[in-house]
């Protein structure tokens, strides 16, 4: 007799091992039922223990009398008593054990296989004399995020998790990375809930796995009954738990899906993170809920009934987290946003603070002149001299954390100089880069200063110790960027421009010469974090500045990586088993070699990546080693939005919730600067940044625990506030992105029709009025006439359209002027063109008034291509 039910039809096939005790195969006929969406026993054999975790069990815990006895199914698994009609598995246990003690309640469960949905409901039913109280019920989640080092696995038969705890209308769904179908949602029903969601951390077997080839998370649970909704059962009383399980096409469906099961649903435009000044509008369904706000500063402008949803305009008054409840039937959801200052403020207050603080002073530290990493703790930079946290390699300079304050702060002076801060950009470069991090010849550079000595965990190294990728590309975005800077401001203190152009050239040739971490091809097989300068911008300047032979020498080395990520069906990878960090750069090769092969599937992957549920440190933020209990909010939910933005207006691929999903990215990563003192309140921390934020202790303050705080050794874990990490990290990786594609979007919107995100638009009158605000002012897009305008040494005060002309008033920022170029938004499968550019003599500082005539626009499809 077969010990294995299949719940089945053309959507979804459902398999229930009796022996297992749960379903052990779940898959879909959107990827021709090609990945497995849980973890299964024949590839894990280990998983299958006398307390089992394979999806469909229940964990819990009641109270009898003065005593709390832990339950579960999976240890019951043999004396549940299985009956199956068509499309539609029940499973009884007459009396519920524990460790051979009966607690008085009896428990019917049932699989019902309907289209594209699993109904399960696990009815709970007091059989005793006595009153018995629920205080715990979860369910485990033993699902196939257990990345392989196989592409085929990575991308397309693994799938991350994405988690939404919200109350009422709480979900979880699971994608593929690479962003192909089906995506799985998990929901409560009916008034049911879900609480929290843990990550195993005391059994080994079920707990986090990491290693060579593999990553895995470990076991998470689901809880839908813990103290906040506990519930007590008197004699013959019972309770029934709802959850649907349902396969869709994509994650942009998740919505209607939560609609048709009568679940409160909400949207937020421009997302879940955004400045003080701007407005949100948050749209709800059913158009019967209410949504209500809390404290005096937040407001609700106006409510409005739009295309079947309730629009609300609202308006938060203060810094971090703010919350809203959305009431329907008895049940709430609720929603919290994050407040920032305004992102000009945020790029300004950053960069000075980088300039004055991040900036080592004493001659005596090796890493003089470095631009090291802020701690909010401490209120002080980790150097050679302090550090008391367990990694020795964050006080040498080097690597992300000690190289991203610096590339943040070059990359902002190419938009809007300060002398001080370009002098400080220039002692950084010239005695920290080339002096300390860079050993001659061969412009080696070092994962530390001083390389000679090295700190733990690679003592004994020394020279040999140049293998990081990662390291010289952002080497090279500085000097990248020390060239723009001074191409514009010609100051005299500084080298000549093209003299840092070919250091950049030298750093990329040692980069792709020697031996780079993982297996020798991290330099000519992955992409590295902020690539999209070497592809894109390095031999083109080359070639424009006269440096011919180093041009083509360039051009040869980007188009084989190119072409190499072209045969990859997966095109791309990273230094782990699954990370997020080489979309951007892969992106960029692709774009280089006109590569719609490349540029879809590494658009696509990181659009899927980022979670588009509505949580403010989850919503299109990246996701690291697959799961999201714990790194978020890191520097690719910036970084890595450039080739969502790209793809979907440069190339012409126009989508709504690809743009917003842009637009929610690029906003998110700004919730880790310190916004009004809301992670630390301390003078010295104004304009101060943390690192990331960390899902499984967003709600608490403080330090980890001290057994877990301090190791052996007697140093410290990260510190934390309020679950952010309140060292600076990685940030300006981050930030670097976010000014990288810093822009201002006029779109149509399905339901609230003309918007602007990152900009005020006013219609009336005939006329079109655009204000950017988006922190630069030097990009902007018109999505409904499809043309996008891009300076260079200015920035963009006002757009005006009316019938015959675009009118921009600009503000030149530097001694040579101002660039303007208007390119077309393409159709799909046309190339992006030049519609009209003028380089425009003005005065540093001065105002100037370009009218271009809107015809141009109108008939851009009967012109020719042009080069960019």
């Amino acid at each position: 007799m077969s010990v294995r039910i299949y719940l089945k039809n053309n959507i979804i096939t459902a398999v229930y091992d009796k022996e297992c005790g749960g379903i052990v195969s779940l898959k879909s006929a959107y990827d021709d039922f090609k990945a497995d969406f849980v973890l299964t026993p024949e590839e894990f054999p280990e998983y299958d223990v006398d307390d089992c975790k394979w999806l469909g069990n229940l964990e819990g815990k009641i109270v009898l009398g003065k005593e709390t006895v832990s339950f579960s199914t999976g240890r019951l698994k043999k004396k549940g008593l299985c009956s199956c009609q068509e499309n539609c598995l029940d499973i009884t246990w007459p009396e519920i054990e524990s460790e051979g003690k009966k607690l008085g309640f009896s428990m019917e469960m049932q699989f019902l296989l309907e289209n594209e949905l699993v109904t399960w409901t696990a009815k709970f039913e007091n059989i005793s004399e006595d009153t018995i109280s629920f205080t715990e019920i979860a369910i485990p989640l033993l699902m196939n995020q257990y990345f392989r080092i196989d592409d085929d696995f990575k991308y397309d038969r693994c799938v991350m998790r994405h988690t939404c705890i919200t109350g009422h209308s709480s979900y979880i769904y699971w994608e593929k990375s690479s962003g192909n179908a089906p995506v799985l949602l998990l929901a409560p029903l009916s008034d049911g809930v879900f609480t929290q969601l843990k990550q195993e951390k005391e059994d080994k077997l079920f707990g986090e796995r990491f290693g060579d080839g593999f990553g895995y998370e470990g076991l998470v649970r689901a809880y839908a009954v813990d103290d906040s909704n506990r519930f007590s059962l008197r004699p013959g009383e019972s309770k029934e738990l709802k959850f649907c399980l349902a396969f869709i096409n994509n994650e942009t469906q998740i919505n209607d899906m939560l609609n048709r099961l009568s679940l409160i649903t909400m949207k937020a435009v421009p997302g879940m993170v955004g400045p003080i000044n701007k407005d949100f509008y948050v749209m709800t369904r059913p158009v019967t809920a209410q949504v209500d706000v809390f404290g005096p500063e937040d407001c609700i402008i106006e409510s409005r009934i739009e295309k079947g949803w309730r629009v609300n305009r609202i308006r938060f008054g203060a810094y971090g987290k703010r919350r809203i409840q959305v009431k329907k039937d008895g049940n709430i959801a609720s929603y919290c946003f994050f407040i920032t200052e305004p992102v000009r403020d945020m790029i300004d207050r950053h960069a000075a603070f980088v300039a004055k603080n991040h900036l080592e002073t004493n001659e005596k530290d090796p890493c003089y002149h470095g631009l090291l990493m802020w701690d909010m703790v401490n209120k002080r930079r980790i150097n050679s001299t302090f550090n008391p946290y367990f990694e020795d390699w964050w006080r040498g300079g080097s690597d992300d954390p000690g190289l991203a304050s610096g590339l943040f702060l070059a990359e902002k002076n190419v938009y809007r100089a300060s002398e001080e801060e370009v002098k400080v950009l220039n002692a950084y470069v010239e005695d920290f880069i080339l002096k300390r991090l860079t050993e001659q010849p061969g412009w080696r550079v070092h994962r530390m200063v001083p390389w000679y000595t090295m700190f733990e965990p690679w003592a004994g190294r020394g020279a040999d110790d140049v293998w990081r990728a990662f390291n010289y590309v952002h080497v090279i975005n500085v000097m990248y960027d020390m060239y723009r800077i001074q191409k514009q401001h010609h100051y005299s203190w500084m080298r000549e421009a093209a003299e840092y152009l070919k250091m950049a050239y030298e750093y990329t040739k040692a980069m792709f010469n020697y031996w780079m971490f993982p297996h020798g091809v991290g330099a000519s097989e992955f992409g590295n974090m902020g690539e999209m300068t070497l592809p894109l911008y390095l031999a083109q300047a080359l070639q424009k500045e006269g440096f011919v032979q180093e041009a083509c020498e360039m051009a040869a080395i980007f188009d084989k990586k190119a072409h190499y990520f072209n045969s990859k069906q997966f095109p791309f990878g990273s230094e782990m088993v699954y990370d997020s960090t080489a979309f951007e750069a892969v992106y960029a090769y692709g774009k280089r070699i006109g590569s719609e092969h490349i540029m879809r599937a590494a658009a696509k992957a990181s659009y899927s990546n980022r979670g588009k549920q509505p949580i403010w440190f989850l919503y299109n933020t990246d996701l690291r080693a697959g799961g999201d209990t714990s790194w978020n909010s890191s520097y690719m939910t910036q970084l890595g939005a450039f080739p969502i933005l790209d793809y979907t207006l440069d190339q012409g691929h126009i989508d709504e919730d690809w743009i917003l999903s842009y637009y929610g990215a690029s906003l998110s990563g700004w919730l880790i600067y310190n916004s009004g003192g809301y992670w630390s309140p301390d003078r010295e921390n104004q304009g101060a940044t943390g690192w990331i934020t960390i899902a499984s202790l967003i709600n608490h303050t403080g330090q980890p625990p001290e057994n877990s705080a301090r190791p052996e050794n007697g140093k410290l874990g990260m510190p934390l506030s309020k679950g952010c990490v309140i060292l600076s990290g990685e940030a300006g990786i981050g930030f670097f992105g976010a000014l990288r594609t810093a822009c201002s979007i006029v779109m149509e919107h399905s339901v609230l029709g003309i918007i602007g995100l990152g900009c005020s638009v006013d219609r009336k009158d005939g006329k079109e009025r655009i204000s950017p605000e988006d922190g630069l002012s030097v990009r902007f897009y018109h999505v409904p006439d499809r043309w996008k305008v891009e300076t260079i040494g200015g920035c963009i005060n006002e757009i005006v359209v009316i019938e015959n002309e675009i009118q921009l008033d600009m503000t030149s920022l530097c001694r040579e002027g101002v660039l303007l170029k208007l390119y077309s938004i393409p159709q799909e499968g046309e190339k992006q063109r030049i519609l009209f550019e003028e380089h425009i003599p003005a005065e540093e500082n001065s105002h100037r008034l370009v009218t271009i005539p809107r015809y141009i626009v109108k008939s851009q499809s009967d012109g020719k291509d042009k080069d960019e």
